[in-house]
């Protein structure tokens, strides 16, 4: 098995990067049509199977669900029309993914779900999309054999060895210094997680440094947030519903901004 990691460069799709400059200084950033054009350029240059996973909600791109099927129905459109096979998969992005927001954090939470240790929510997830790509490609499997695989560490032996083909060692994951803080949010009442908005968390997390907003930023790899309880989850007064890890000590003004995106109802 092969597998490659790759980042647009000056030299694929070369015309896509000046076509994304004219769409940013002409409010067309927007345009389906156009982003349809722009991911499809990168996808159909470097392969001819193609699963993509069109994200919906307020943490996502696409607002409504109205808009994410418009993208994928051109998305697919576009790969059959130059002999690409293409499935486009409509998820939701109106809460985290999974548990962890922050680079380090997400690293963890992956090995977490290659030992077949991940929330039941995220691990379907992404046994469904892994399902999806292998019988795309002819190979014939089931979401039953993945979480398998899962389990059995089949799939972070791969990892594994992803990173050593790279030069990279796994083990430094765990030399790495943690973050200085770690402050937990505790629940003031009982009842059920509503919401957890992507979108305000991810912004949050980019306030710890786990995110930029220019090029010229400097990540904080240990920073970010994990969170205990997704929407749906029963919470009690007092319990976790996440743990917040920063570089410096919280002010109260940010637990309470914190905990003022988190809709419990009773």
């Amino acid at each position: 098995m092969v597998i490659s990691l790759i980042e647009q460069s000056e030299h694929l799709v070369k015309a896509d990067k000046l076509l994304y400059a004219l769409r940013d200084v002409t409010a067309t950033v927007d345009s389906i049509p156009l982003i349809a054009s722009s991911v499809m350029s990168k996808k159909i240059a470097a392969g001819d199977k193609i699963l993509l996973d069109v994200t919906v909600g307020q943490g996502a791109f696409m607002k409504s669900l109205e808009e994410a099927e418009h993208l994928s129905e051109t998305i697919v459109s576009l790969g059959r029309e130059v002999g690409r096979e293409t499935i486009a998969v409509i998820t939701d992005m109106s809460q985290p993914l999974g548990r962890a927001i922050g680079n380090r954090l997400e690293i963890f939470e992956a090995i977490e779900i290659m030992q077949g240790k991940g929330r039941a929510d995220i691990t379907e997830f992404i046994c469904g999309l892994v399902e999806i790509l292998l019988n795309l490609t002819g190979v014939e499997s089931s979401s039953d054999k993945i979480r398998q695989h899962l389990v059995e560490g089949v799939a972070l032996s791969k990892f594994e060895e992803l990173i050593e083909a790279q030069g990279g060692d796994l083990d430094d994951l765990y030399r790495r210094s943690a973050a200085a803080y770690v402050t937990e949010v505790l629940a003031d009442e009982e009842g059920y997680i509503s919401e957890l908005p992507a979108l305000a968390f991810g912004k949050y997390a980019m306030k710890l440094g786990a995110g930029r907003t220019t090029k010229a930023d400097t990540l904080n790899y240990e920073t970010g947030i994990v969170f205990e309880k997704k929407v749906g989850d029963s919470v009690k007064v007092s319990e976790t519903v996440a743990n917040i890890y920063s570089d410096q000590a919280l002010t109260e003004e940010l637990i309470d901004e914190f905990k003022a995106y988190i809709t419990n109802q009773q």
